[in-house]
This record gives structure tokens, C-alpha cells and sequence, in this order.
């Protein structure tokens, strides 16, 4: 029987030493992944929850930009300050945008004088939507938004227009200062039509339909009389989980190559990556090509956009906040590029007070080289908004700035973001 007894005992033991072992040699494994920066499917495992609580971004179309909409026809306009594609109150133009392009004939040059006219009101004007997007951007990228594919080349667009003309309509794109063109599509004049027959004209106008009174701000500006300030928003810049965001860049959290600066910045290296943390939330990266990838090599340039959208969705998961962040920018350099974001609530773009932006990237190919973000925490404040000034106020002030446009943004003061009129 003792026999018995002692060879289970010493089976029992054999068997706790292999657990033990098999233990050790994982712990070994996870920490030389995490000390080689390693962004494996192994190291991935033990990314934290919260970095890993990231929006769903698999296509350009699941992406949000700021935008505002005008419709214009005999009776005057209607407008929108502050919607965003995906949002309800895109969802109707946006339709009608996706099956213009997607439609689009062969593009020809035009005279910008031309998309005005087409915007024109009265008795013998056609019906228009137009549609505001704050800044040029790639053409491929604004199609992709609304789940279309564009076929008419490389260009910039900022404005875009739809006209109903005879029995169809034509669609012109405008990158806001020279480049403008138009094409025809396929989309039959009654369908822009209907949709300005479902919206109470006579509310909105641009610069341009009252020169006395706002000539010398920029011709597109365009206002409302319906627009309804919304609530105020808390605003911060605390890192509340730096484990998490270090893990979101394939960082280890446990790593000893990290030290503090006189600043109070934290910084972190990794091989030929560095990764510093100002106190005040401002995050940089800078690492060789192939250290952190924002898409699969030879990936397109809508799925390294979606993936840099990804990355960046990842490190403000950590963070938190109730507005998003939107293209504002490209720039491109032969295989480099460097891509700009703004923060938006709501349909409106959020302007940081040092007048920086919220996040710049720079890609060489489908690797991340450079990244810049500035975490900022919003929050709504309250139910009611703080007053805004009135437009015959802002339209005076903006007479020290001519030719500036003047719109409808956030402005973060540091501790709150509160919607003010902006000379730009």
C-alpha cells in the first residue's frame, strides 16, 4: 500500500513540475514579445480589455465627417450646420450623393461662376443640395463615405453640388479655391426635387445672397435661421490608462526601458521605437518602417486609411469621449504621406486653442513612422447651451478679417468646449 501511495505522490509531482515549466516558459515567451515590440497574434492575447473596446470601423462608410447641407430652389434655402455623414440627418442627401457618384459621367472642367449659378434661387432657378465638407479631400475618400466608388481620377474635393437640370441632374465637385468640375449622372431630376419639396426654404442663405450685409466674409458662408445651439462640453486632456494605450501601439506596459522627463513627460523605447506621454496628453510615436503597420503591405489607399482609423479608434478607447475624430487633411510626399484629424461633436468641428490639430500621422507606404495625438476627453455639461453671439455681432467682428469664412464650431477653451462664431 505504501508503495502505491508514494508512486502517486511522485506522479502528482511530476505532473505540477510540467505544469509549473509549461508556466514559466510562457511568462518567458510573453516577455521577450513584449521587450521585441512584438505586435504578433500571441502578444495580442494580452492587449487589455479596455484597449480592445474599439468602435467598429471596417470601411470607409463607417466613418464620420462634419458637413453642411444646403438645399436651395425657387423659394429660397434650407440648411444644415451641423450634421455628419452617417448621422439621420445625412442619411436622405447622402443617398442621393452616393447614387450621383456612383452614376457620375465623364468629368469636365468648369468656371467655378458656373457651380453659383447653379445655386442660384427664384422663380426661374432649378432646385440644387449642396454640401459643404470643411476642406479638400481626396475624392475617392468623400465616395467612400457614402458607399460609392469613384471613377473620375484623382482630385480634391471640398464642395459638392447637385443640380437638377431638364430631366436629370449634374453633379459638380469644387476643391474650394481653383479645381472645379462637372459631370452628368443618372439620377433623374425629380428625385433632388422631392427632397427639397420635403424641407421649409426661405430659412437659410449664404454670403453671397445679401453682399450688404455680409460681403466681406467669404461668399460661402452660409447661415440659418434655424440653427439651435447645442449644449455645451467638458472638456480634459488626462491619460487615464497608459497601460492600455501602450498596449493599443504594441508597447510593452511592463517594460523597464521607460523613464521620466524634467517635463513630467513619460517616455518609452522600444528598439528603434519611441513612444513619449506629456502630462498634459499629448502622445507622440516615432518608429522605422515595418514597426507598426497600418494595413497589409500593397493595401490600397482606402483600407490604410481605415486602418489608421483603427489605430487611432484603439488609442481613444483608453480615453473615452463623446466626439469623434474626422479627416481634415492629406498630404502626400511619393510612397509618404501624412494625414490630419480634427475632433467633431455633433456634426460640429471641434478647434483646439493652441490651434493645433487632434492627431497627424505620417505613413511611408502602410507603415505608421511618425504619430502625433492629443487625447481631449468631451463630455456633455449640461441640458442647456451657453448663449451664443448673435450673427449681426459676429459679422462685425469678422469685418477685421475679410474674406475669412465665418462658421459654427466647438472652441476648446481647456476645461469646457462651447460653440462660437469662427473667422477662418
Amino acid at each position: 500500500m505504501d508503495q502505491r501511495r508514494k508512486k502517486r505522490r511522485a506522479v502528482l509531482q511530476n505532473i505540477a513540475i510540467v505544469l509549473l515549466t509549461v508556466s514559466a516558459v510562457a511568462l518567458c515567451v510573453q516577455t521577450q514579445l513584449y521587450n521585441l515590440g512584438g505586435s504578433s497574434a500571441f502578444s495580442d492575447l494580452f492587449v487589455s480589455a479596455a484597449a480592445q473596446k474599439t468602435p467598429s470601423v471596417s470601411g470607409l462608410s463607417d466613418l464620420s465627417v462634419p458637413v453642411r447641407i444646403a438645399v436651395s430652389g425657387a423659394y429660397g434655402r434650407w440648411a444644415d450646420l451641423s450634421a455628419a455623414t452617417g448621422s439621420e440627418a445625412f442619411s436622405t442627401p447622402g443617398s442621393l450623393l452616393m447614387e450621383a457618384v456612383g452614376s457620375a459621367g465623364p468629368v469636365r472642367e468648369c468656371r467655378t461662376e458656373e457651380f453659383r449659378a447653379a445655386l442660384r434661387t427664384g422663380p426661374d432657378a432649378g432646385v440644387s443640395v449642396y454640401f459643404d465638407f470643411g476642406s479638400p479631400l481626396p475624392a475617392s475618400y468623400l465616395a467612400g463615405l457614402v458607399g460609392a466608388e469613384w471613377t473620375g481620377g484623382a482630385m480634391n474635393v471640398r464642395r459638392v453640388l447637385l443640380e437638377a437640370e431638364g430631366g436629370s441632374v449634374r453633379l459638380f465637385l469644387w476643391d474650394g479655391e481653383t479645381v472645379c468640375r462637372a459631370c452628368s449622372t443618372a439620377l433623374p431630376a425629380r428625385s433632388v426635387e422631392e427632397l427639397a419639396a420635403s424641407y421649409p426654404l426661405g430659412s437659410a442663405w449664404f454670403a453671397f445672397d445679401q453682399p450688404e450685409a455680409c460681403g466681406h466674409v467669404d461668399p460661402y458662408s452660409l447661415f440659418s435661421e434655424q440653427f439651435t445651439p447645442p449644449p455645451a462640453l467638458s472638456a480634459s486632456g488626462t491619460l487615464s490608462d497608459v497601460s492600455a494605450l501602450m498596449s493599443a501601439l504594441s508597447f510593452n506596459p511592463h517594460t523597464n526601458f521607460r523613464y521620466a522627463e524634467a517635463s513630467g513627460a513619460e517616455v518609452v523605447v522600444e528598439g528603434e521605437r519611441t513612444l513619449r506621454i506629456r502630462t498634459d496628453g499629448e502622445v507622440t510615436y516615432q518608429g522605422g518602417k515595418d514597426a507598426l503597420r497600418a494595413a497589409p503591405e500593397n493595401a490600397g489607399q482606402a483600407q490604410t486609411l481605415v486602418g489608421v482609423f483603427q489605430l487611432l479608434s484603439r488609442l481613444l478607447a483608453t480615453q473615452g469621449s463623446a466626439a469623434e475624430l474626422y479627416l481634415q487633411d492629406v498630404q502626400t510626399s511619393g510612397s509618404v504621406r501624412t494625414l490630419r484629424f480634427g475632433y467633431h461633436s455633433g456634426g460640429l468641428p471641434i478647434r483646439l486653442s493652441s490651434g493645433s490639430c487632434a492627431a497627424e500621422v505620417t505613413l511611408d507606404g502602410q507603415s505608421v513612422i511618425q504619430l502625433t495625438l492629443r487625447l481631449r476627453r468631451y463630455e456633455t455639461a449640461g441640458e442647456s447651451a451657453e448663449p451664443l453671439l448673435p450673427l449681426t455681432q459676429a459679422l462685425s467682428i469678422a469685418r477685421r478679417y475679410p474674406g475669412r469664412e465665418l462658421a459654427l464650431c466647438y472652441v476648446d477653451g481647456g476645461g469646457s468646449a462651447s460653440v462660437q462664431w469662427l473667422a477662418e
